[in-house]
């Protein structure tokens, strides 16, 4: 069942029973009783959906409310809800719901049929015919993981696996909604990077001589139709992105929800388990998300068919306006038994929006991708903020506001009301970069600081990486402008390509309130 909004009112009518009996009957199961449930069944429904589903974890019947109209605006998503229920409470309590989908949808009740979810099987003669045409000549199998990634979804997969040890991993999996086994997609995939042109002709006629068999040979057409033949774009890193809220459950907690994307140059990220804890515990719960990023970046990697290394993986805050200046570069990771190191030292640390990412209006979001095309196409062209400007600041966004060729903004730190007002009239300005001192006034000589790293950098994109280098040089014994900078700049790189999708706030979420400036 899918939602459309020209339907007519018996059915429109019809889709709000829908929607109204399955809440009611979501909002009684034991999984649903906490926010830690309903964030896992969040997970189960998007992987088996093959999307994405992102709730706040804040009220029950809003959460509720957005799985169930994830699944009815998939076809064929309300059988898929109902698997997910058995899955998680048991198949009476799937049977359940099945019946009241009956009597919502109006279908007949028949003898059960097979599986939704479980597809064509792939016998043991077909597995051993995979087997032996993988076998027959070398595959970059870091790249097949990531082109299989991609193909399910983002869904996990352990990397440093040869093509025969990730076949075996994925050979019990159930089939896609249109029944196709990651099995078959893998060979088929595998066929795709093949050097050799009879090994390529060999996995591809596995893959076909199968389809055919179980009656999804369009199916498999239309994999491969919609695959993308552009090569995938060098500046996309691996990435932690870690998005910080409050809980507004009265207390100070916080909610930290992080996201993962695995493969280098393409941008899809996946999200992991949210967790409720507080602004002195944040480096805890990023810890615990780096340990899964890590776990899957540090296998090593095939070239590039361009001979360009992708930049170190980056990890970025989603932050509220009050929470910009916080020291988020210095939060420390652990290795082993060694000492506890910043987060800088290791990877690209950035800021981003946390409000602008939330909002939907449209004039935001444009002038938004309008600067950063401008950034990419002109590079950087600054517009500063100093102290004097606090006591003029509508003077200050109309000169930003009048000139498109702005594309960053250098300023004192985002703590006092000036800078902080500052910071927010650029971000609804449509920038994407900004650079201050977190200590505090921006002083010049440390401001040409930055107009030589702005300089040092090739092109806009390597700036991220000129950063990384001024942090990390910053913990050696040096004590130049530079080095000091280093220790303590904030940098904010909040690109409008690689978005994070969270599901729409109720009237009173985060995108309608504005920290205190």
């Amino acid at each position: 069942m899918t939602t459309d909004t020209g339907l007519g009112e018996p059915e429109r009518a019809r889709g709000s029973r829908v929607l109204l009996g399955l809440t009611n009957a979501l909002c009684d199961l034991g999984c649903m009783e906490d926010a830690q449930g309903r964030l896992h069944f969040a997970v189960v429904l998007g992987d088996l959906l093959g999307g994405q589903v992102d709730l706040r974890g804040v009220k029950l019947r809003e959460d509720v409310v957005l799985l169930v109209r994830a699944a009815l605006n998939t076809a064929g998503g309300e059988s898929v809800l109902v698997e997910v229920v058995r899955i998680l409470e048991g198949d009476l309590a799937g049977d359940e719901l099945d019946r009241l989908l009956d009597g919502l949808l109006g279908r007949p009740r028949g003898p059960a049929g097979p599986d939704l979810l479980a597809g064509p099987v792939i016998s043991r003669e077909d597995e051993l015919g995979a087997r032996a045409v993988l076998s027959r000549g070398e595959l970059p199998a870091t790249r097949l993981r990531d082109a299989l990634v991609e193909e399910l979804n983002g869904r996990d997969l352990p990397t440093g696996l040869t093509a025969d040890q990730l076949f075996s991993h994925v050979l019990g999996w159930t089939a896609q909604l249109d029944g196709l086994p990651p099995a078959v997609l893998l060979v088929d995939h595998a066929a795709r990077l093949a050097a050799n042109p009879a090994h390529h002709d060999a996995l591809s006629g596995w893959a076909d001589d199968w389809a055919r068999r179980a009656g999804l040979t369009a199916q498999l057409e239309g994999r491969r139709q919609a695959a993308p033949t552009a090569p995938g774009d060098p500046d996309i890193p691996c990435c932690l992105v870690i998005a910080v809220e409050p809980a507004r459950d009265g207390t100070r907690d916080i909610v930290v929800r992080p996201w993962l994307n695995t493969v280098p140059g393409h941008w899809n990220p996946q999200p992991g388990e949210p967790a409720y804890t507080t602004l002195d515990d944040l480096g805890t719960a990023v810890e615990r998300a780096l340990r899964q990023g890590t776990r899957l970046w540090t296998a090593p990697r095939e070239p590039e068919t361009g001979g360009r290394r992708p930049p170190p993986p980056y990890i970025e805050f989603l932050l509220p306006y009050d929470l910009l200046n916080h020291d988020v570069a210095g939060l420390t990771h652990r290795v082993g038994d060694g000492q506890p190191l910043p987060l800088s030292l290791k990877y690209g640390v950035h800021l981003r929006s946390l409000e602008r990412m939330y909002s939907d209006d449209t004039v935001i979001r444009d002038q938004w991708r309008q600067r950063w095309r401008t950034l990419g196409e002109q590079g950087v062209t600054v517009h500063d903020w100093r102290e004097p400007d606090g006591r003029r600041p509508g003077a200050w966004q109309a000169g930003l506001a009048g000139e498109s060729r702005h594309t960053a903004v250098v300023l004192d730190a985002p703590s006092g009301t000036g800078a902080l007002a500052a910071l927010k009239a650029a971000i609804a300005e449509g920038i994407g970069l900004a650079i201050w001192d977190r200590r505090g006034v921006f002083v010049e000589e440390r401001r040409e600081v930055v107009t030589a790293l702005f300089a040092a950098a090739q092109t806009p994109a390597r700036i991220p990486t000129a950063v990384h280098l001024l942090r990390r040089n910053a913990e050696s014994d040096g004590q130049g402008p530079g080095e000091l900078l280093g220790r303590h700049i904030g940098f904010f790189w909040d690109d409008p390509t690689r978005p994070i999708d969270f599901q729409p706030t109720d009237p009173g979420g985060l995108a309608g309130e504005e920290a205190p400036a």
